[in-house]
């Protein structure tokens, strides 16, 4: 199989907290792109809880499809130095988080890099969108519910 890319990315809206979602798009898989995004309300979450379950949920996805030896890039630089064990981690939970996206990463052979933001990478750049369409759903019932 050919190597693989993958990114993921998460995103807040109304404030840090606020509602947030989260998305995966792997590249080079036979039939082309593959996506997934998910909404992490309505309990209202901080950027990073996103952007580590953006990571999570793609590293699950790899682990029960049984792909190894991805290349993922992530624009959080807290995401990838914590997971790649090269800061400390305060919050208890993102400590959690930051174990099962370890041990999904070494099971599987993956390497997690960082990647600038909004700089024009296609990859993230559709990762980015798969997050705010989902997000753009869930405002309208936001703002329903407000109402």
């Amino acid at each position: 199989m050919p190597n693989l890319l993958a990114y993921t990315d998460g995103a807040c809206r109304i404030s840090n907290p606020g509602l947030c979602s989260c998305a995966f798009v792997i590249y080079g898989l036979p039939g082309g792109e593959v996506s997934q995004s998910k909404y992490l309300g309505p309990e209202l979450h901080t950027n990073n809880f996103a952007e580590y379950m953006g990571l999570v949920l793609l590293l699950e996805f790899l682990y029960n499809n049984n792909l190894r030896n991805v290349i993922i890039h992530c624009d959080s630089s807290l995401v990838v130095n914590q997971v790649n064990q090269e800061w400390h981690i305060n919050e208890p939970e993102y400590r959690r988080m930051a174990a099962t996206a370890y041990g999904l990463l070494v099971r599987g052979a993956h390497v997690l890099k960082h990647i600038k933001g909004h700089a024009g990478d296609t990859g993230n750049e559709r990762a980015d969108a798969l997050c705010n369409a989902m997000l753009d759903i869930h405002m309208e019932e936001y703002n329903a519910a407000k109402t």
